[in-house]
């Protein structure tokens, strides 16, 4: 991440512009080789892969950004590396141009008081069975898994 622009009509709920998730997934394709992925907040299925979910940080938490992992440890990781380039409204909607470390990254979010994503906090996700599910091209799916590639600089998608 580099620089977002923000809209004049949004509130950020703290400095940083985005915030990550990691949930389990099923994900699926139709016919079209369009991929679906159906997100779950509250279970764990028994099959399926993980996801790194990216949130814009604004009042109902809009989701923006959806890419897959085999395991969690592999989401895990991706988040930790990802979370310190995050643009921040402190900075113009630019990400630091200094990363922290992720360990660094998570001192700095407590001492801020910052929390991660909590979809008790989302409006749109009510009911004890909580999920989502994400339309995305073949396109759209592999360029996920290359951005993810990229990151982790090498397999863990």
């Amino acid at each position: 991440m580099t620089e977002v622009e923000a809209t004049e009509n949004e509130t950020f709920l703290d400095d940083r512009m985005f915030v990550l998730g990691v949930y389990p997934a099923r994900l699926a394709k139709d016919r079209e080789e369009n991929h679906q992925t159906v997100i779950f907040y509250d279970t764990t299925p028994d099959t399926g892969l993980w996801t790194v979910l990216t949130f814009r940080n604004v009042a109902d938490y809009p989701l923006v950004g959806v890419a897959h992992f085999e395991k969690e440890e592999h989401a895990r990781a991706y988040k930790a590396g990802v979370e310190p380039s995050i643009p921040l409204t402190s900075l113009g909607g630019q990400s630091p141009q200094t990363r922290m470390t992720p360990d660094d990254f998570a001192a700095w979010k407590e001492e801020m008081g910052f929390k991660d994503f909590n979809p008790d906090n989302a409006p749109r996700l009510v009911g004890e069975d909580r999920g989502e599910i994400v339309m995305q091209t073949k396109e759209q799916f592999i360029a996920g898994l290359q951005q993810v590639a990229s990151v982790l600089k090498g397999p863990g998608a």
